[in-house]
């Protein structure tokens, strides 16, 4: 293991870029030990054009999920070993996981470095924080053990796909959902942007009817969103159950939540000095996007290339009243209503 405190202060996340180019940019071995079982389940052609497509999804544990990124879950639930100091940053895609991963690492790096100089100001949020589904697909996993403590690392998988290794007592867990409506449009776009073996014959409305059945690269937002809701519920000094709409309305409230939940809370002179509203102001939408390295530069693995530009689209909440007809929209909001009903969460 590399020793990163020569540059960074030790106890604190170490950029996950940083660990990559220490360990020489691990070469790609993606795991074949799991592959005769992937290719048993049943395959969802989903938006994808060639039926050979390697984000083709499979039907597994209930749910429809990208074979690329099930390789790396069936990994990750044989090798993972989590560490008592971990935090997962869990959500479903496009539900605003850049703004939590940048939130995370300010807030636990902020007395490491002037703000004006943090690492967010050279480096996208994804360069952070790692993507575990993604680093054991490509047989990187050395890279997750690489990292120092403490380690904070992402997640789309739903909860009961998660490894016992993170799922046991002692993980933190900070979740965030979106409303689906607004999840249905941002994923329409960045699916569309980013797989180059989608059909360019798809539309939104294909895109939309099979949101509505469930069926996408991570499952149905629902079974996700009740995952870790029903989890927060029985642990919820380990799992953090947290909604975009409501960060937005009140970013210090809950920015404050953060950093007591990760155990590094503000002192009251640091809320004196306003360095809660500074940090909040370095991770905003604005902020983050109009950076120059949010603005060039893209993440390459396997056969997918996302540009960090594709990151920052408009992180609003209600553009759905763009793209889709009030029909549309109540119909969304009736399989919200259902498929929550009884559990308590707050639509």
């Amino acid at each position: 293991m590399a020793n990163y405190e020569a540059v960074y202060p030790a106890g604190v996340p170490v950029p996950y870029k940083t660990i990559l180019e220490a360990n020489g940019h691990l070469i790609e071995n993606p795991p074949e030990e799991h592959d005769a079982l992937i290719a048993t389940l049943s395959i969802h052609p989903f938006i994808m054009r060639p039926v050979t497509s390697p984000h083709q999804l499979r039907l597994y544990k209930g749910n429809w999920i990208n074979q690329f990124f099930l390789r790396g879950a069936l990994a990750m639930q044989q090798h993972f070993k989590s560490r008592p100091t971990d935090i997962f940053l869990a959500s479903y895609p496009k539900s605003g996981t850049t703004w939590l991963k940048a939130m995370i690492f300010a807030t636990m790096t902020r007395t490491s470095y002037p703000l004006d100089q943090h690492p967010l100001c050279t480096h996208n949020p994804h360069q952070c924080i790692s993507s575990m589904e993604k680093e054991f697909s490509i047989g990187n996993s050395q890279i997750i053990e690489a990292i120092p403590s403490p380690r904070v690392m992402n997640t789309h998988l739903q909860y009961s796909v998660l490894p016992e290794s993170i799922t046991n007592p002692d993980c933190r867990i900070i979740y965030v959902w979106r409303d689906p409506k607004d999840v249905l449009v941002s994923e329409w776009y960045f699916v569309k942007k980013i797989y180059m073996d989608v059909d360019e014959k798809a539309t939104f409305d294909q895109f939309y009817e099979l949101f509505c059945q469930g069926v996408g690269p991570f499952g149905s937002i629902w079974n996700h969103v009740l995952g870790y809701w029903k989890e927060s519920k029985l642990r919820p000094e380990k799992i953090l159950f947290l909604k975009y709409k409501h960060i937005l309305q009140e970013p210090v409230k809950y920015a404050k939540k953060l950093a007591h939940f990760v155990g590094c809370p503000y002192s009251k002179a640091e809320e004196n000095q306003g360095v809660i509203e500074q940090i909040v102001e370095l991770c905003s939408f604005k902020k983050l996007k109009e950076l120059d390295v949010n603005k060039g530069g893209e993440s390459v693995t396997n056969d997918v290339h996302i540009s960090y530009a594709d990151f920052f689209r408009k992180g609003e909440v209600g553009d759905w009243k763009n793209h889709m007809t009030t029909e549309m929209a109540e119909r969304l909001d009736a399989i919200t209503k259902e498929k929550f009903k009884g559990s308590g969460i707050e639509i």
